[in-house]
């Protein structure tokens, strides 16, 4: 594909916008859990959306596209944490069974992008390795299973 179509413009704008939500989903979930460790990997978490919509806001500038305010975005963030389950146990599991979709979804805006945007696009699916990668390491009980997230944070997208 040599120019991007209005699937892919609008999926890039769409996961750019979770991007801003889901760093506050996360800010809001460490609010609510007060152990360090819980409160340290969330936090990390939120970085790592951060992270991962800094890496692609210079496509949204780019192609001229116009996100939903941060403020709306934030709040629709933070109410999806109020609504996430209430135990370490329970959010863990959740994002379990539900992150590989995500991955999934990243791949899919990859393999629909211009070949210019593949360096960012492969950052931000990036981000979904490393949050699979924490969980996998989370589950098995490990206590550096922030590890993965750390690396990701300390990457920047390769050139194009």
């Amino acid at each position: 594909m040599t120019q991007p179509d209005q699937t892919y413009l609008a999926k890039l704008l769409l996961y750019y916008e979770e991007e801003i939500e889901g760093e506050a989903y996360f800010a809001g979930l460490a609010r609510r859990f007060p152990d360090p460790a819980q409160h340290a990997r969330l936090t990390l978490l939120a970085e790592v959306e951060r992270h991962a919509a800094q890496g692609v806001a210079p496509l949204i500038a780019q192609y001229a596209l116009s996100p939903r305010s941060v403020e709306s975005l934030t709040a629709s963030g933070h109410e999806q944490a109020r609504r996430a389950p209430a135990t370490w146990a329970g959010l863990v599991d959740e994002m379990t069974r539900t992150y590989p979709a995500y991955l999934a979804a990243f791949e899919a805006l990859e393999a629909m992008g211009p070949e210019a945007d593949q360096p960012r696009l492969r950052f931000l699916t990036e981000h979904e390795v490393a949050a699979l990668e924490y969980l996998a390491l989370e589950n098995a009980g490990d206590t550096q299973s922030y590890v993965p997230l750390e690396r990701y944070l300390a990457s920047t997208p390769a050139p194009a």
